[in-house]
Order: structure tokens, then sequence, then C-alpha cells
């Protein structure tokens, strides 16, 4: 079974009666953790976490047959606890008096290229887009980041937790979260979890961040920006004008996000920028060709710029050796030659050639000195 079919399984909550909970699991891996769920039934599909798993079974009849036979029972050294998954044990608080929750397994997420994905998303080959990823600097404070979790998720969002690699940079993760179009990301570290606070960072709009939020303070903060995010977005939906006819032209969908991102004033990669340049530069070709024809088109995109060009032949005129050197071949013997040069002169009194002096040389006295010269 490939992950995403392995991840769409144990994940689902139609099937969470099926599912058996196994606690103080020790270092293994899913499949170690399926074997020896085998004599009881068929596996469907398991996930391991630091030290807690879940393994789907065929029926809810075999995974309480499974969950009865496996309890306190010995895997590796370590006496298990197994249970339904269904079944919630008694409710506990940890160290910071927040309700534990063990019931919805979640997947470790990999980095790929500094992105990070889903186990799930990274088989698919897509990123997941959430409204809020939780980061989670130390696996030890797992339990914590999934009551922040829950909390979020009663609110209507769309949330999952993160566990990066160590050697990424964090700035590096949140911008790849922005880049997706994630709307909030929430810090979560052991100094966090000892405070009951979280440091949460805005990424749409202009990002903004609030570090140490008390927790209670900063789940409201989300909350509410979350809600009101909602309504503007329902406002704007509701006035802006009828969708355009299916025969217009409009940017690919790729394109049109990143321009959206660039306009939201979001993060973005150099390449994401290298992407939106070159997609210009060829739409102003296109639309080039529309206004002027193709070989116009191509004649126009061929010309210099004349500006540029009058500063480059200020530049060759000025690099030449001066009048006063009279150990190299001059191009002019004398100031009579000089005036001489009809088309030198021309170049001279051309407006576009004294505003590239004044470019190049940002000086009153030169200029003073040409008006009077001509």
């Amino acid at each position: 079974m490939n992950e995403a079919d392995n991840y769409n399984i144990i994940t689902d909550p139609a099937l969470v009666k099926n599912r058996i909970f196994v606690g103080n699991l020790p270092v293994c891996t899913r499949e170690e953790l399926a074997s020896i769920c085998i004599p009881y039934g068929q596996v469907l599909g398991s996930v391991v976490q630091k030290n807690f798993g879940f393994v789907q079974l065929e029926s809810e009849e075999v995974a309480n047959k499974c969950a009865t036979a496996l309890n306190k029972s010995t895997f590796k050294t370590k006496i298990l606890r197994v249970r339904n998954a269904n079944n919630r044990g008694p409710k506990g608080v940890n160290a910071n008096g927040n309700p534990k929750n063990t019931q919805m397994p979640h997947i470790p997420v990999t980095v790929q290229g500094g992105i990070v994905m889903s186990a799930a998303a990274a088989a698919a080959g897509e990123p997941v887009i959430n409204d809020c990823e939780i980061i989670v600097v130390n696996r030890d404070n797992t339990k914590y980041a999934e009551y922040i979790e829950h909390r979020l998720r009663s609110m209507g969002m769309r949330v999952d937790v993160l566990f990066p690699n160590a050697e990424v940079m964090l700035g590096k993760v949140l911008a790849n979260i922005s880049s997706r179009g994630c709307l909030y990301a929430v810090l979560v570290t052991p100094q966090h979890e000892s405070l009951n606070s979280i440091t949460v960072n805005i990424l749409y709009g202009v990002p903004a961040e609030h570090r140490n939020m008390p927790l209670e303070d900063a789940v409201t903060l989300i909350a509410t920006d979350f809600r009101l995010k909602a309504q503007r977005d329902a406002v704007n939906t509701t006035s802006i004008p009828a969708a355009r006819p299916h025969h217009q032209r409009r940017h690919p969908d790729q394109m049109q996000q990143l321009i959206d991102m660039l306009a939201d004033n979001r993060p973005l990669t150099a390449l994401q920028y290298e992407c939106i340049i070159k997609y210009v530069e060829v739409e102003r070709q296109e639309q080039l060709k529309r206004e002027v024809g193709e070989v116009n088109a191509a004649v126009k995109l061929q010309e210099p710029d004349p500006d540029i060009e009058a500063q480059k032949k200020i530049l060759s005129i000025m690099n030449r050796p001066a009048v006063t050197e009279t150990d190299v071949e001059l191009m002019y013997p004398n100031l009579e030659a000089v005036k001489e040069d009809k088309r030198l002169m021309e170049l001279l009194r051309d407006e576009r050639v004294m505003a590239a002096m004044e470019t190049i040389f940002k000086s009153d006295t030169l200029l003073d000195a040409v008006a009077e010269f001509l």
C-alpha cells in the first residue's frame, strides 16, 4: 500500500471504530507495528508517532479483539497500552493542565527542496494547503501542539501539525508555508509549552508576528482574524463584477496564484519572482504583436533604447584620450577639428544627449561648459 492510501485509511473518521490506539510504543516502523496485529485479522493501514501509533483493522470486531489481546502485552521490552481508537480513555491533563488528545493520528511531514509537506502530500506530489500550520520544533511538545490543533479545528479552520527537519531554517519554513497560501503559522517550542504560550505569524496581507502570546489570547486572535477575513472575502466576492465570459483570456491558474500573492505582499522565492518576470515579458511581446503587428513588433523589440544608446555614445567619447595627452593618437588634433565634426555637434545639441550627460556626470559645471562651447 502506498503512503497516500495508508494516510487516507488511517485518518478516515468513518473507520475509527475499526482502528486501535497503541500507547507506550517503543521505537519501531509502522510495518513492525502492523506485524503484531496480523495474527488477529487483516491490517489495512498503520501509522507510528514518537511513542504511540494507530492500526486500522478490517472491522470493529477485529479491532476490539486485537486491542484486548495486545493490551498490557510486551513489545520490545515496552508494556503496550492498547484500546479501540473510538474509545477515548479517561480524561487527563498534561503538565500545564491542558486536556490530552491522542485520538487522531498526525503523519510527520517531510521537506523536499525546502518545502514542508505532509507524507500524503509528498506521495501525491502536491503541497497541503491549510488555514493554519503548527510548527513543532521538538517532538516532545506534540501533545501540546495537538491540543492547539484541536482548538483551532473546532473553530472551522483547516489545521495541520508539522515537524520540519532541524537543518531547515525557520524563516525558510515560514516562507514556504506562506507561498502555498496558508494564512497563519503557529510556532511551538519547549519554552512555549512551559509558559502555556505560542508564537503566531500572520502570513497574508502585511505579515505580522506575535511572539510568546498566552495561549488563550493567541487562539482568540487567530479565530477573530480568521472570521473577519472570511467576512471581508464574502463582501469582496459579492461586490466584484460578474464572472468573466469563458472566451476572455486570463492568466493560467498557477501564474494567477503567484500574481495574487505578489499583490497581497506575501513572501515569494527568487524562483517565483523569476517565473513572474519571464511570464510578463512573454505577455508584453504578445501584446505588442497585437498592437502593431507581428512584423513591426519584431523590429521594435530589436530596436535599442535611444536613451541608453545616447549614454553609450557619450561614454565612448569621454573615455577617449584627453586632448592634453600628446603621447597617444588623438581623435581630434585641436578644438577647431572638434567643431568641424557636424555629427558630433548635432549629437551634443540633442536634448536626450544632454539629459544622458546629466545622468552620467551629475555636474552642472560640465553642462555649462558644453553649452558655452556650443
